[in-house]
């Protein structure tokens, strides 16, 4: 598991725990505010604490079984699918879940929380009367509810990436501000020849099963996805988060791992196994939102050109990656060969730079 998905998967937890603490003291607060209506035959057992500990209990093994399935089991089988597919999938098993929650936590309520033991046969009855009464629907819609939401928020995280979503959220960049970054341009080698052969639509996919497989690989080395350009992909770091443990470097490494693992699945539908070429430089950029429709987190500055050129240089120096003296400078003992190119003119810039190709 990520440090990502651990923080997704806290989260859930804390609002789901929150939820059912509200939801019992709201229960509380509505029935005391009709006079003696507690003290009526049907609700004096009832309890406030042992109301909350069942919620928040329900709900905190109910947020990690949404979780679990959303992070492990939705995100990596059915994520692929046909939306309207993917939503009926969920609908059914969350369907399913929920009676099996709601049959546990009254049990556990008429059982254990009410002094009874496991097996007492009126614990049984009184969960039996409880699933085939109108009550049963009461807690229904609060928690698909949660699920609903939950599941928007995934959805939102994927779709911008969670970084840009609480940056975004946070107003971090609302005003522009100037940051040191590291940045990653990866393009696909070949991919005029790859789409002539294939075609359009069958390249798409092929692109699109590229990014997909390689995305994960970025989350685990902290880096974010700037922007998708046609076979070319930007990743940024944040300083020094990128250059410990020369993550930028070796996050290139198991991108051709990840591509070697899956490269039978590529050879059987696209016959081609995807190449590619990256450069890697770092510099100040200003970052904040942009425009008003579409609003999103944009990078500017000379560093974002500079990447790009020496990516550019990659074909004519023979490297599958390679590297500027700047980057060279705040890396401490990378693990990986270099050789140091002089006094490369890049179009664009006036005085030459020296740069390295990395041996991967």
């Amino acid at each position: 598991m990520t440090r990502n998905q651990l923080v997704q998967l806290a989260v859930i937890s804390m609002i789901w725990v929150t939820a059912g603490l509200l939801t019992a003291l709201y229960e509380y607060f509505f029935l005391a505010n009709y006079p003696g209506v507690l003290e009526t035959a049907p609700m004096q057992e009832f309890d406030l604490g042992k109301n909350a500990v069942a919620a928040m209990g329900g709900l905190f093994v109910g947020s990690l079984l949404f979780g679990l399935l959303e992070l492990f089991y939705f995100q990596k089988k059915i994520t692929r699918e046909k939306f309207w597919v993917v939503m009926l999938k969920k609908i059914a098993i969350y369907v399913a879940l929920l009676f099996i929650l709601l049959v546990g936590i009254s049990y556990a309520f008429n059982s254990i929380l009410s002094g009874r033991s496991i097996g007492d046969p009126l614990a049984w009855q009184e969960t039996r009367n409880f699933i085939s009464s109108i009550a049963f629907w009461h807690p229904v819609s609060p928690i698909l509810l949660l699920v609903l939401l939950s599941s928007f928020w995934l959805q939102l995280s994927e779709r911008f990436g969670s970084n840009e979503l609480w940056m975004m959220f946070s107003g971090r960049y609302f005003n522009p501000k100037e940051e040191q970054r590291i940045f990653m341009f990866l393009d696909l080698n070949h991919s005029t020849t790859i789409a002539e052969k294939l075609g359009n639509e069958k390249f798409y996919r092929f692109l699109n099963d590229f990014f997909h497989d390689i995305a994960a690989v970025i989350t685990l080395h902290k880096g974010e996805v700037v922007e998708y350009i046609g076979d070319l992909v930007i990743i940024s770091w944040t300083f020094p988060s990128g250059s410990f443990e020369t993550r930028c470097l070796t996050c290139y490494q198991d991108f051709e791992k990840v591509i070697e693992t899956n490269k039978g699945n590529y050879l059987s539908r696209y016959g081609v196994i995807p190449q590619f070429k990256a450069a890697v430089h770092c510099g100040k950029v200003i970052i904040g939102e942009m425009g008003r429709i579409k609003k999103s987190i944009k990078f500017s500055g000379d560093v974002l050109n500079t990447t790009s050129r020496v990516e550019k240089e990659c074909g004519a120096l023979g490297a599958k990656l390679v590297i500027t003296d700047k980057l060279v400078d705040i890396l401490s003992n990378p693990p990986y060969s270099l050789e140091k190119v002089s006094n490369i003119s890049l179009k664009g810039k006036e005085k030459p730079m020296d740069l390295y190709k990395v041996g991967v």
